[in-house]
């Protein structure tokens, strides 16, 4: 990841429900793993983006826990920073592209019909981590776009 250092810590599996009228409104859950402890974190977080797509300016996307998604690689953390259930609640951003087939895919008999790219930056001045993340859902309505965000992250008790 660049200039970040590898932690031991690893982005399992993601959950998420947005909505959007031009802009998008998300909530869902990140769950972590610590490869060397075993540990587990889960953080919830909530977002507030505006992107350029195609497809109609209203939509709805949503994911849970058993669908198919990660992380590229274990967070990374600048040089000197830490990561870990301390580093919370934090705010930061989310940034992402994302397509969806939403009816046509249902049609055809997909289980999921959209999946999108992100990454995950904690941290807002200064950036202290950051994760590489991929994954499938469903949509209520087809299209593609881009997006960028700022986000709240809190530790889930």
């Amino acid at each position: 990841m660049g200039i970040l250092l590898k932690t031991d810590w690893k982005l399992d599996t993601s959950e998420e429900k947005s909505g959007s009228l031009f802009a998008t409104l998300a909530f869902g859950k990140l769950y972590f793993s610590n490869v060397s402890t075993g540990e587990k974190m889960t953080v919830k977080y909530n977002y507030i983006s505006i992107g350029a797509g195609k497809g109609l300016p209203v939509g709805a996307n949503w994911s849970n826990a058993k669908d198919p998604s990660g992380g590229f690689d274990n967070v990374g953390v600048m040089p000197g920073k830490y990561f870990g259930p301390l580093s919370f609640p934090c705010r930061g951003y989310m940034i992402g592209v994302g397509a969806s087939m939403a009816v046509v895919g249902s049609i055809l008999g997909m289980d999921v019909t959209g999946g999108g790219l992100s990454i995950v930056i904690f941290g807002v001045v200064p950036v202290f981590a950051a994760v590489r993340m991929w994954g499938l859902g469903r949509a209520a309505i087809p299209g593609a776009g881009t997006a960028a965000g700022l986000a709240n992250y809190e530790l889930e008790p």
